[in-house]
């Protein structure tokens, strides 16, 4: 019930007339090259309809307000009950009282607009979810990034004032994933991490203003409109960086030498097969795999041990359990995907906060 419900809310928006042709010429031209791709490597049916979604919010609101529209359907919480397994997790791992203590501050403080009937209560319940992630974050932080980095004010995100820094949802998970990989990794500070579905870029944003990540060229890889935000994003927040921005190549010696130079590059999912073998020291993907068929899980899991060199890392974030929207009785458990034999498990537990989620580190030799 809860699925077709997901499904009902995301047709709703797309029953709305947006037409390709009135948007970014750019963005036109990402999702002309991805729909030349193979059916594997093409987005499934729920990323079909998702992004119609998408490019709705993103004609009716602008590319101003993504963080209140489009980023709220990859990694940002306010569509959820009070009674949430994040929250449960939360309270369980601080305490009543503190959970008290922002539940006064999540009713008190600014409430956001999310472009909802709504607001109040996504308002609320974003605010407690948010203050009580920035307290495990700061009590758990070995990266000291808590202490410092603040929310770009870019994409107007709904901010909240935590010890005098603007800050958010998504800076807090960020922050703890990657702790989560640092801790995994041994703070092996990796020359290369390339991120699939990196949404519009929140956590290259965090691991690159990181020590651990500090001299690491970061490979973002989407499909539009999330490149398309990322590309734009991303080189606004780190304007130093030498940037590979997207465009169409067939083959990797047609782009290597400023390939080879970027600190920041931006690919299409069908650019993959073009890059070099054994060229990343760790992958990453958060909530997406789940999302696809089996046979697109497969085909990725097989590009991320092509692409890795030995003694590289690999950091996974899905759903233990989720129905594939829009593809009739298709279920991804845990169990379902096919880890390459080379992956060694350094780490494989239920997430921290987002319980409902396994979070795997792999160590590739």
């Amino acid at each position: 019930m809860i699925d077709k419900i997901k499904e009902l809310s995301i047709t709703a928006f797309t029953k709305k007339s947006v037409h390709l042709k009135d948007t970014d010429e750019r963005l036109q031209k990402m999702f002309e090259a991805l729909s030349y791709s193979r059916p594997e490597i093409r987005p499934s049916r729920y990323w079909e309809e998702l992004n119609k979604m998408n490019l709705v919010q993103l004609q009716e609101y602008g590319y101003e307000n993504f963080k209140r529209t489009i980023a709220l359907n990859y990694f940002t919480w306010v569509r959820i009950l009070p009674w949430d397994s994040q929250i449960r997790a939360l309270i369980k791992q601080l305490s009543i009282k503190v959970a008290l203590k922002n539940l006064w501050r999540a009713l008190t403080t600014t409430k956001h607009e999310f472009f909802t009937i709504l607001n109040p209560l996504q308002s609320v319940i974003y605010n407690f979810l948010t203050y009580m992630l920035w307290e495990f974050a700061e009590k758990n932080d070995k990266t000291s990034l808590s202490m410092v980095l603040s929310e770009p004010i870019e994409g107007n995100p709904p901010i909240i004032e935590y010890k005098n820094r603007k800050v958010s949802q998504d800076l807090a998970n960020s922050i703890i994933e990657l702790n989560t990989i640092v801790e995994g990794t041994k703070n092996q500070s990796p020359k290369t991490v390339l991120e699939l579905g990196s949404g519009y870029g929140r956590n290259a944003f965090v691991i690159l203003n990181s020590q651990y990540g500090a001299n690491t060229r970061y490979i973002v890889v989407d499909i539009p409109p999330a490149l398309y935000i990322a590309e734009k994003y991303l080189s606004s927040q780190f304007p130093e960086k030498r940037i590979f921005y997207w465009r169409e190549f067939t083959s990797y010696n047609d782009v290597a030498t400023e390939f080879e130079q970027a600190e920041l590059l931006f690919l299409l999912p069908n650019q993959l097969e073009l890059l070099a073998a054994k060229s990343v020291d760790l992958i990453i993907n958060i909530s997406s795999l789940h999302e696809m068929r089996p046979d697109q899980i497969a085909f990725y899991l097989q590009e991320f041990d092509r692409l890795a060199r030995e003694g590289s890392y690999c950091y996974l974030k899905q759903w233990k359990k989720g129905q594939v929207l829009f593809e009739s009785n298709m279920v991804i458990q845990e169990s379902d995907y096919p880890i390459p034999n080379r992956w060694n498990v350094v780490l494989w537990r239920d997430a921290l906060i987002q319980t409902k989620f396994f979070e795997p580190l792999f160590f590739i030799n």
